[in-house]
């Protein structure tokens, strides 16, 4: 990742800032997501634990854990959105910084925690140094928790019947793809939890994968739950039932993956 990919990161998130809250507030698989996500940490790891969180967006995880009792450092490249988090007011056990995901070794101190929600980590194509800057951080026996999009969607897929092939398969192109990121075009790549976990198999064990949005529509799709509320309670059901077998990881619109320090 070169200093023009980190412009555009920095600026195409930026441009997403105002309207990342928002999302959360109305976007029902999101807001699911979120929430299993903070089961998840909170399962593996109790506060008051170190937490260092990467990509931070607004700071809604952040304010979250710190909420909780953790002892929060939040870190995003995003001028924007980091000044966004900020004017949502101060906690002694929050703080946030400016860091990209391939300057980790400039971060201070050691964590119990290290997480990261939401994809941030499919902005990068080479996660190998990632997974030793990780290590480094992290205590003995400490956790890397992070939800990443795979290789695979079902709902995406699905736009195959809709004649809409381009959406339907832009996750198998082994190179990844590059999105429309608030204006910016933003390299992304898919990880298959195989794949993801083989560029931390040295460093770390694999503790655990959840599947997330699996048949319950995604977050593009968030307007099936007002149109057929019905169908997605169901869709829902069935996703809490099978959400922790290994093949859900693969179908899912997201999965978190629970690493821990070898």
């Amino acid at each position: 990742m070169n200093l023009t990919d980190l412009e555009k990161i920095n600026t195409g998130f930026g441009n997403m800032a105002d309207e990342y809250d928002s999302m959360q507030d109305t976007n029902i698989p999101v807001k699911k997501m979120r929430k299993k996500f903070y089961k998840t940490v909170e399962s593996f790891v109790k506060p008051p634990a170190s937490l260092l969180e990467l990509n931070c967006g607004t700071g809604i995880d952040a304010f979250y854990f710190a909420n909780a009792g953790y002892n929060v450092t939040a870190t995003d490249i995003s001028d924007k959105m980091l000044m966004n988090a900020r004017s949502k007011g101060t906690l002694k056990n929050l703080s946030f910084e400016k860091l990209n995901l391939t300057e980790l070794n400039k971060a201070a101190g050691k964590y119990d925690l290290v997480i990261s929600n939401l994809g941030g980590l499919n902005c990068l194509n080479d996660l190998s140094k990632l997974s030793r800057n990780v290590s480094e951080l992290l205590n003995p026996k400490g956790f890397f928790i992070v939800s990443v999009m795979p290789q695979f969607c079902l709902w995406e897929f699905a736009l195959i019947f809709k004649g809409e092939f381009k959406r339907a398969l832009r996750r198998l192109k082994r190179d990844g793809v590059i999105a429309n990121m608030g204006g910016e075009k933003i390299f992304v790549r898919y990880y298959s939890p195989k794949k993801f976990y083989n560029y931390f198999k040295n460093n770390f064990h694999l503790r655990k994968t959840t599947g997330l949005c699996i048949f319950a529509p995604p977050q593009p799709a968030s307007h099936w739950y007002q149109k057929h509320p019905s169908i997605t309670k169901f869709l829902d059901s069935i996703d809490d039932k099978i959400e922790s077998f290994f093949f859900s990881s693969f179908i899912g619109d997201y999965y978190i993956a629970v690493l821990q320090k070898v």
